[in-house]
């Protein structure tokens, strides 16, 4: 039941964080960098619910993902259907390898998963639009941009985490148990 509520409160999470991510402005002094929250929520969901209600969460993350950035030009989809949906469930399968951690209260693995998962997230997406433009830009522009954004991510986990943490009751159990060894 409360692996119910978790995968809920996931879905509302990422659901809500596609409109409100559309909304924020970029951040000028990281060269256009902006804060990706979808990869954020999702890496404190896989390493917060049980693998199968894990992948659950994934293929709803991905699939509103990908119909959110649908993107056809002339005739073609630039983004593939599906593309997302496989990045999440790899990436969550990962980040739920560290559960046994974040359980026992060693929530700071969230900061590098979250930095590193929303910057590979993008370089997926600048991926999938290089094939189908068949051409890759590389320029620093880019890496600022992708780099960026995770090191937002990374700043803006323990936020997420704090926020969420009070809620730790209604969310599966053993979520958040702090336990020092």
């Amino acid at each position: 039941m409360k692996a119910g509520i978790g995968l809920v409160a996931t879905c509302a999470g990422v659901f809500v964080a596609l409109l409100l991510q559309q909304a924020l402005p970029a951040v000028h002094a990281l060269h256009g960098a902006r804060l990706v929250l979808v990869p954020l929520i999702f890496c404190l969901a896989a390493m917060a619910l049980p693998f199968p209600v894990m992948l659950v969460a994934a293929f709803f993350t991905g699939l509103l993902c990908d119909l959110m950035y649908l993107h056809v030009v002339g005739g073609q989809v630039e983004i593939a259907l599906g593309c997302s949906i496989v990045f999440f469930m790899i990436y969550g399968s990962i980040a739920n390898g560290f559960r046994p951690l974040f359980k026992h209260g060693r929530w700071w693995s969230l900061i590098p998963m979250a930095g590193v998962g929303t910057s590979a997230y993008l370089l997926v997406q600048f991926a999938m639009l290089s094939l189908r433009r068949e051409g890759f830009e590389f320029d620093a522009t880019l890496i600022w941009r992708v780099l960026g954004s995770g090191l937002l991510a990374a700043v803006f986990a323990p936020i997420l985490y704090a926020l969420v943490k009070p809620f730790g009751a209604l969310l599966p159990q053993d979520f958040l148990i702090e336990r020092n060894y």
